[in-house]
């Protein structure tokens, strides 16, 4: 009976306000995300316990939520390993996504719910304020929902509801890729100014400035993802240093 019991005390403990279950799922979720565990190696709940000094009620947790997020895939016998991303679908998801986003900015900018644009201009406003100034901690995950509420608003006051849809859908088959994007607090602070910079063009109604502002955004967004996907993918894929000697 004292394992449980230990193991449910540390599922509860908290640090700095984040329980050890939550740190623990963070911390495995970025060494994930920098390709710190090569291509096809199962992830060992006894050797995680070890290497992030908890016990494996935590991991387990850990690795439940990695799976249902996409970033681990189970093997034929039942293991977890790494899920790799694709690279040519990524590619191709964000062209289609860029050509989707340009339309629906430019229709909210032409003729949109100019209520919507302006109440999502403020809550935008508010939560840079509230970020800049510590009192939103957005983690990568965090901020890619609210990276796609951003949108999806834009995309409901334009009016165009086949797009809207169609955006929708293509958000849920990039999310997973989308975590590489916000990794960093610089590109949070860069996608705030990207964000203010559509909405003041949308709300003039320069369609065209509205159109442009968004085509750079998307398409910085995919060359950061682009960019870290790649990184992550060649740590994957590097071949392990058997012979214990140090590199020329």
């Amino acid at each position: 009976m004292s394992a449980p019991s230990a193991d449910n005390r540390q599922g509860r403990g908290r640090a700095g306000g984040v329980s050890r279950a939550e740190r623990v799922y963070l911390e495995i979720r970025d060494r994930l995300l920098r390709g710190e565990f090569p291509v096809g190696q199962r992830l060992v709940e006894l050797q995680l316990s070890a290497e992030h000094g908890t016990s494996r009620t935590p991991i387990r947790e850990a690795l439940r939520r990695l799976e249902g997020d996409g970033h681990l895939e189970r093997d034929p016998s039942g293991g977890l390993r790494p899920a790799v991303p694709s690279v040519r679908q990524m590619r191709e998801l964000y062209d289609v996504r860029v050509v989707i986003e340009e339309l629906l900015v430019a229709r909210a900018a032409a003729d949109g719910d100019r209520g919507a644009l302006e109440e999502l201009q403020a809550d935008w406003a508010t939560l840079t304020t509230d970020w800049h100034e510590g009192r939103a901690t957005l983690h990568g995950p965090d901020f890619v929902h609210a990276d796609e509420d951003f949108h999806q608003r834009v995309a409901a006051a334009s009016g165009h509801e086949t797009a809207e849809r169609l955006l929708r859908d293509l958000n849920d088959r990039i999310r997973l890729l989308r975590i590489h994007d916000f990794t960093t607090d610089e590109r949070i602070r860069a996608t705030f100014a990207e964000h203010a910079e559509i909405l003041t063009a949308v709300l003039a109604g320069d369609v065209d400035a509205a159109a442009s502002f968004m085509r750079a955004h998307v398409l910085r967004s995919a060359r950061v993802v682009r960019e870290r996907v790649g990184v992550a993918l060649a740590r994957m894929f590097e071949v392990p240093d058997l012979t214990g000697e140090p590199p020329a």
